[in-house]
């Protein structure tokens, strides 16, 4: 409905979106949207129908949920806190000022002095690293991405999943994880200016929805990261024995001491305290969410990126949500509750599930 409605308002029909959910502590896939969607019995044996959908620019056989690539802007900030504080690269009680713009140190005299300015022209003043997530400010995340160096933002990154499958059984694309062999390997060069950039999840960074919502489930798991499973079980086709199950050990554990955990988790919940409120307002547990604005040139509107979990206190859920050329990634925040509200309130559930042993259309 969103998109469709985003549509109808700027006449761009050819935007796609991508949904993701995983289940917190096991990387079970809970709910993939790739849009817009097609019918599959039509395409099977409709071969006009085939060809439309083959042409049609909107590519809507592309499934953007599992191989749609993304710059996931701002929602890549909490693992940049995350690999700061575990870093030591900066405390939990630090401020950093933030007057608007953030000047690249280290230049040499006489050359020319590099800046970026803050989303927030006027500067958020001093800040923590809990208030700077709520605030999104770019100044804290360019000022920590310096100080990890692209090595170590890479090597966190990694831990959560990017740049790799997230191991579900029907296939997705790795993503891209920027970096300065990726570079190299097209021939280009990587500077210090592209890791201050790859810290606020621009620069190279690609990743697909999917990765995206495990990674927020690893995050909020206080570091278990498993692979992304659609699988739970299988059994003999007599029901009588069960043969395998979806993995149930992480494939890896992210080390997050639990003041880095409250901290950020913290800084995400406050967001839907504040700025998100008229939309949290609305949803049926507490959450933590982060928002995402991704810059594709000054003649593109930009793409919407976010990500939330729920419950706060116990999450049982995180859900990544892309929409091309959606805006603002705060744009996206009603939908994600929806999600949230459909997951935890019993009979949408029931409606929404035709019991087991069922081929859901």
């Amino acid at each position: 409905a969103t998109v469709s409605a985003m549509s109808e308002k700027d006449g761009n029909t050819t935007r796609g979106a991508g949904l993701a959910v995983v289940r917190v502590g096991t990387g079970e896939v809970l709910a993939l949207v790739s849009y817009p969607m097609y019918d599959l019995a039509a395409y099977i044996q409709d071969n006009t129908y085939k060809a439309q959908l083959n042409t049609d620019e909107s590519r809507p056989l592309v499934n953007r949920a599992t191989t749609g690539r993304y710059s996931p802007g701002s929602t890549f900030k909490p693992l940049i806190a995350v690999a700061a504080l575990e870093e030591g690269v900066v405390t939990l009680s630090e401020r950093i000022m933030d007057s608007g713009r953030w000047y690249y140190p280290d230049i040499v005299a006489g050359t020319r002095q590099w800046w970026w300015n803050c989303w927030n022209r006027a500067g958020h003043g001093r800040l923590n690293v809990t208030q700077a997530i709520t605030a999104s400010c770019n100044t804290f995340f360019h000022e920590l991405g310096y100080r990890l160096g692209i090595e170590k933002i890479d090597e966190y990154a990694e831990a959560f999943g990017f740049g790799k499958s997230t191991g579900i059984e029907i296939g997705d694309n790795p993503g891209l994880l920027a970096g300065p062999e990726e570079r190299e390997a097209r021939g280009e060069v990587w500077y210090g200016g592209d890791t201050v950039q790859a810290a606020i999840g621009q620069s190279d960074n690609l990743f697909t929805p999917l990765q995206i919502a495990n990674y927020i489930a690893t995050l909020v798991s206080g570091g278990k990261h498993y692979d992304a499973h659609l699988l739970k079980t299988a059994k003999t086709y007599d029901n009588s024995q069960v043969v395998a199950v979806g993995n149930k050990e992480p494939s890896n554990i992210v080390n997050i001491s639990d003041s880095t955990l409250d901290a950020v988790k913290t800084g995400m919940h406050n967001l839907t305290k504040t700025t998100l409120a008229p939309y949290f307002n609305n949803c049926v547990v507490e959450a933590g969410a982060k928002t995402g604005t991704v810059q594709l040139g000054s003649e593109i509107t930009n793409n919407g990126c976010f990500v939330c979990f729920a419950p706060y206190d116990e999450p049982e859920i995180a859900i990544a949500l892309v929409i091309e050329q959606g805006n603002a990634g705060a744009q996206l925040a009603s939908t994600a509750v929806s999600v949230i509200n459909a997951y935890f309130t019993p009979d949408e559930t029931e409606t929404a599930v035709t019991g087991d042993n069922q081929l859901l259309p």
